[in-house]
């Protein structure tokens, strides 16, 4: 019974710890900061960071946070000749 209990609680806390992040999505954080090769010029992939997250927030204009949407800005990254290793 202990053992059920724990586990419940345990599931409870993973959920609720993971409700928060589709609420803090913007362009220099999660899903939308992968990170790049170091001989990168850091101030240019910045640039073109938030130039493809205005991209695909325009194309879609929903919630950024699905994995679609992810995917499309990920594109976005790798069509400007980015490699991205996460």
């Amino acid at each position: 019974m202990r053992l059920i209990l724990s586990m419940f609680i345990l599931l409870i806390l993973k959920g609720c710890s993971s409700i928060g992040v589709d609420f803090n999505q913007t362009s220099s954080s999660g899903d939308y900061n992968p990170l790049t090769v170091p001989s990168v010029d850091p101030e240019k992939y910045k640039s073109d960071k938030q130039l493809c997250f205005k991209q695909v927030e325009a194309q879609v204009s929903k919630d950024m946070a699905s994995n679609n949407n992810i995917t499309k800005f990920r594109q976005c990254l790798i069509e400007k000749g980015y490699v991205l290793l996460s």
